[in-house]
């Protein structure tokens, strides 16, 4: 068994899949519309800049809070940039899945499994 045949079908398997073709119909039907595309854009940066401040151990701003769900608030009025980040969403959750089958042996290899 050589890994790196196997990591090569893995990525064309996630290419193939269906999590991986909605997310690229949704990013380009997205891309069609710069205004809800940025905002999506923003909101996205501001959940990330909230998920590492939470990794930190820190709250995040009361600020930032507030514009991600005035964000949302007004992305939820579009169907296109919600069908994107429910997309995205789906994608990541797959990415993650495998991320943590190959944290696995690594954790393994170091001795902490």
């Amino acid at each position: 068994m050589n890994v790196y045949d196997n990591a090569n079908e893995l990525a064309k398997a996630m290419r193939e899949s269906h999590e991986f073709k909605k997310l690229k119909e949704a990013t380009a039907t997205l891309n069609k519309d710069a205004d809800a595309k940025k905002m999506v854009d923003e909101f996205l940066a501001l959940n990330q800049q909230a998920e590492i401040e939470k990794y930190q151990g820190k709250e995040p701003s009361k600020e930032t809070t507030e514009k991600i769900q005035k964000l949302y608030g007004i992305l939820s009025l579009n169907q296109d940039a919600m069908q994107y980040l429910n997309s995205f969403m789906r994608f990541q959750m797959m990415l993650a899945d495998v991320t943590n089958s190959i944290q696995d042996v690594v954790k393994e290899a170091m001795g902490e499994k």
